[in-house]
Formats: C-alpha cells, sequence, structure tokens
C-alpha cells in the first residue's frame, strides 16, 4: 500500500474529536477503506479536509451532498439515518 493510503496515518487522520464522527469514520475504515478503489479512497480523504460542523452535517444527511460520488460515500459511511 502507497504512503497516500497508510491506513495507520489515515485512522490518525480521521479522529475528529467528536464522538458521532470518530464513530462513523472508525467504522467506514475497519468495513471499507482497504478494499475501496483509489477513487473513493481519495474521496474519503478530501473528507477529511472538511471542518468538523461541515462533514458533521454531511454524515448525518442534513445538508446538500455536493457530488453523487460524495453521496455515495456518505451512505456507505453512515446508511443508518436514512429511514428516519
Amino acid at each position: 500500500m502507497s504512503e497516500k493510503y497508510d491506513l495507520r496515518k489515515i485512522k490518525w487522520r480521521s479522529r475528529r474529536g467528536m464522538r458521532e464522527l470518530d464513530a462513523l469514520c472508525d467504522r467506514y475504515l475497519a468495513n471499507h477503506f482497504e478494499s475501496a478503489p483509489n477513487a473513493e479512497k481519495d474521496l474519503y480523504l478530501t473528507l477529511l479536509d472538511m471542518q468538523d460542523p461541515e462533514l458533521y452535517s454531511l454524515l448525518m444527511h442534513r445538508a446538500e451532498y455536493p457530488t453523487p460520488e460524495i453521496k455515495a460515500l456518505v451512505l456507505k459511511m453512515n446508511p443508518d439515518l436514512l429511514d428516519e
């Protein structure tokens, strides 16, 4: 695996200090990241560049999705709230 996708570093970078974000990021990393295509991994890394309130709104399905790819990733990260 390349340095860019070093899971240990990405886990550290994924720590947000907000319980809900940490749980969703941890679950995605544990269940999907390693088997994801590079384009999805890059998209996840892009999400990590967001500020916590913006990322929280996306992951809680309270904000509009900027692209269909981001929507697909967010739905993979947090499918639980779709039925509410």
